[in-house]
């Protein structure tokens, strides 16, 4: 065998290692505790198709709002606009499948267009029959499946800083990456990781507190978390969301922060002309992603004037 042959066995030889000592890591099991366990006063749980699920209610209004959280978010992210809304309305608030404190299954379905059915769900099992979806990010996405699976019972949609346009990769990369996304997924339980993460996504930096990041790595500390992120994470079939703004037919309220590190503003224009029953976009100055975070009341001041 040739040296520059040695060579490079050997380092396929250490990649390899490397690799199973990745996987064996990504293998070990996390420590846990239940999630109602880390609940606070005045959540509430409700099973859902075996699920159980953390919510909030707030208000006594004739007209109901549901606000739903993005990714790696909860129920927190929707605590300063909560009672500026609950005032005038009955306002709900839950933590999707897979996040906060609720149902975190292995085996659960965690795609969009799943949790959008779940916000239906979610809404049979309140007697909820009709409400406007306020949904941020993420929760843009799954709220627009909602509207479009049952139109009828979805009166006005609110997209805040909505992120329909991402795409995926080939899925067999979710195989050779298992590892390596496993990993990833540990660190949306990483403090550091996380406050890192919120910083670029706010305007605002000083209110990225400790307090703030703490109460996003709740979820972290139930079962399963880590290995249902790696789900989420590893589900890469080629996503497009295109779609389904075309098919909301429910009055739409767009609603972005003028400084939105990952999605511009030319991502609320586009929405705003493949919804035929929307209004004019609304920017909110100097808010980055996090809206409900930063400007909590313009975004409950727009959003009344918007529902009414």
């Amino acid at each position: 065998m040739t040296r520059g042959k040695r060579i490079i066995s050997w380092v396929i030889g250490i990649l390899i290692v490397l690799y199973i000592g990745l996987v064996i890591v990504a293998s070990l099991p996390q420590d846990s505790v239940p999630a109602k366990s880390l609940a606070k006063q005045g959540d509430k749980f409700v099973n859902i198709k075996g699920k159980e699920i953390r919510y909030v209610k707030q208000g006594e209004g004739e007209k109901t709002i549901i606000l739903v959280h993005g990714f790696g978010c909860s129920i927190y992210s929707w605590r300063h606009v909560i009672p500026l809304l609950s005032d005038k309305y009955t306002v709900y608030a839950f933590d999707l499948p897979g996040f906060g404190l609720s149902d975190k299954s292995p085996s659960g379905n965690y795609d969009l267009k799943s949790q959008g059915s779940f916000v239906i769900d979610f809404m049979d099992a309140l007697n909820i029959y009709s409400a406007t979806l306020v949904g941020h990010s993420m929760g843009g996405v799954v709220v627009g499946y909602a509207a479009v699976e049952a139109p009828e019972r979805i009166e006005k949609v609110v997209l805040n800083d909505a992120g329909f346009y991402s795409g995926g990769a080939p899925s067999f990369l979710k195989y050779l990456f298992y590892p390596l996304n496993k990993l990833s997924a540990m660190q949306f339980y990483n403090k550091s990781f996380v406050k890192k993460l919120h910083m670029g996504m706010f305007y605002n930096k000083e209110l990225v507190t400790d307090e703030l990041v703490d109460e996003y790595l709740i979820a972290g500390k139930t079962p399963d978390a880590v290995e249902v992120m790696s789900k989420m994470m590893t589900d890469v079939e080629p996503q497009q969301y295109t779609g389904i703004s075309e098919h909301i037919t429910a009055p739409t309220l767009i609603v972005w922060g003028e400084f939105d590190p990952g999605m511009p503003l030319s991502d609320a224009e586009r929405l705003r002309s493949e919804i035929k029953n929307s209004l004019p976009v609304i920017v909110i100055k100097n808010a980055g992603h996090m809206v409900p975070d930063e400007k909590p009341e313009e975004l409950a001041k727009v959003i009344k004037e918007f529902v009414g």
